[in-house]
């Protein structure tokens, strides 16, 4: 019988964690009340986004994980690059 992964299985340590949370860029809220929905916690981001590219699944797939929304990890990503591709 094949091992069935869990979602607990690609979570990130809080060590690696702690070494990845520092060159994360700060978002800054622009809502013109400054309000909105509240933002899903960056490390369930950066978990979703590890775990498509550990298993290559689509980024729609993530939902039905419950690690994070695919629109939201894939948003976040998008977010990451472009700040990390304009050297800021």
């Amino acid at each position: 019988m094949a091992r069935q992964r869990t979602k607990s299985s690609f979570r990130l340590s809080d060590e690696l964690w702690e070494k990845m949370q520092p060159l994360i860029p700060e978002h800054k809220n622009t809502h013109r009340f400054g309000g909105g929905r509240p933002r899903r916690p960056d490390r369930d981001c950066m978990e979703a986004i590890f775990f498509v590219l550990r298993t290559g699944c689509q980024w729609k797939a993530l939902d039905a994980t419950g690690i994070c929304p695919g629109s939201t990890a894939h948003d976040r990503f998008q977010e990451w690059v472009n700040v990390s591709t304009d050297g800021k």
